[in-house]
């Protein structure tokens, strides 16, 4: 008789601890409220925290009044056809638990373009690497030492950041079957990437096997981060190019600056897009893309051109890497090289369609110094 009040004292504080647990939340990470929307779509969800996700019973996406599909295990995704047009779509997404937990709803909504609209074009940005002849970043710049030209015709630079302004960071990690011996010192050498960056500057992290996944979000505490890297496990196939986009995706609402890094040691063999719509994705963002290619991707020709195109357009670059030592290198180049970049901005003398290629070159006034960047970009823009 005399122990059951210390056993109502331990169940009233399991309840309590029960009591305080946050319920998890539904996060729809494709389509986005506001998004134009058109052809091959990838919904997908996520429950934040991610352990919250073993207790899914289904994940239902219903567009309009449209049941489209029902999936009871991860990845929690549905391919949709939106067909060609850019209509207004109402998206809904139900989560059910196996827990008695209740089901847990998210409205998204995308907008719809009139053929009337307006098809002037926003402010073009540019970032911009200097080195000198020693290969050295060149700092203290101004903007009168620098020149763009748009189609060969000088543009009028109406914003500059100098090299220590913010920087939204993507990290994208292959976690593909062929990882399983090289994670684990991939993983120490991207989270000290993350951590010597600035805390203030937005990155959020992506795993990628035969899906892509947003593991840790923007804003995500660095201890969380670092945490949720060390989860990670090396399993499936390789959705390179599917993980290039979603990457662009996660740094375009970031100010100033914006970057990917993508480390990969295979060849894409498991994405729902090609390498044309890659490519298009890439000249449409502003972000500098990196690649970091390590066994059968730096070894694959076909797929180094490809990888190396994609840098090229964006302004960035591929470093392959044999050993945990060059990627540890590796990582600290392109560390270095995103701290050190100049961010122009200009608003095109001569205004073009969306959807029109324009052709970029960037030029600095400093005696043997040589200037990467960009090489063009696409009107921005709802098509008729």
């Amino acid at each position: 008789m005399m122990t059951w009040p210390v056993a109502a004292g331990v169940v009233l504080t399991g309840l309590a601890l029960v009591a305080q647990t946050p319920p998890p939340k539904l996060e729809v990470t494709s389509p986005l409220d506001g998004e134009y929307v058109s052809g091959i779509l990838k919904m997908e969800a996520r429950l934040v925290p991610l352990a919250a996700e073993r207790d899914i019973s289904s994940v239902t996406f219903q567009v309009e009044d449209k049941i489209v599909c029902t999936v009871v295990k991860r990845p929690w995704t549905c391919m949709w056809n939106a067909g060609p047009a850019i209509r207004k779509h109402q998206f809904r997404i139900a989560v059910d638990f196996t827990n008695g937990q209740p089901r847990l709803v998210k409205v998204v909504r995308t907008l719809g373009v009139d053929t009337g609209q307006s098809t002037g074009v926003s402010a073009v940005q540019v970032t911009a690497t200097v080195k000198d002849g020693g290969g050295r970043f060149v700092s203290g710049l101004r903007p009168a030492d620098f020149k763009v030209f748009e189609a060969e015709a000088p543009q009028i630079i109406t914003g500059f950041a100098a090299e220590k302004a913010e920087v939204t960071v993507a990290l994208a990690l292959d976690t593909s079957g062929s990882m399983s011996q090289a994670l684990p010192a991939v993983k120490v050498q991207a989270k000290e990437f993350l951590r010597l960056l600035p805390a203030t500057w937005p990155t959020p992290v992506l795993a990628f096997d035969n899906s892509v996944f947003v593991i840790s979000p923007a804003g995500a505490p660095s201890e969380e981060r670092a945490r949720t890297i060390d989860l990670l496990k090396a399993w499936g196939g390789t959705a390179l190019y599917n993980a290039v986009i979603r990457a662009l995706r996660e740094v375009e609402a970031g100010e100033g600056r914006k970057a990917i890094v993508v480390f990969t040691d295979g060849d894409d063999r498991n994405s729902t897009v090609d390498i044309n719509e890659v490519r298009s994705a890439v000249e449409a963002s502003d972000a500098v893309v990196y690649f970091v290619a390590s066994g059968e991707a730096a070894r694959n020709r076909p797929m180094m051109r490809a990888v190396e195109e994609l840098a090229e357009i964006s302004g960035g670059r591929v470093l392959r890497v044999q050993s945990d030592e060059d990627t540890q290198k590796a990582f600290t180049e392109i560390r270095e090289e995103i701290r050190n970049q100049y961010l122009l901005t200009y608003v095109p003398v001569r205004l073009a369609a969306p959807g029109t290629r324009r052709p970029l070159s960037v030029k600095v006034s400093c005696d043997g110094c040589r200037v990467r960047a960009r090489k063009w970009y696409v009107v921005s823009g709802p098509r008729e």
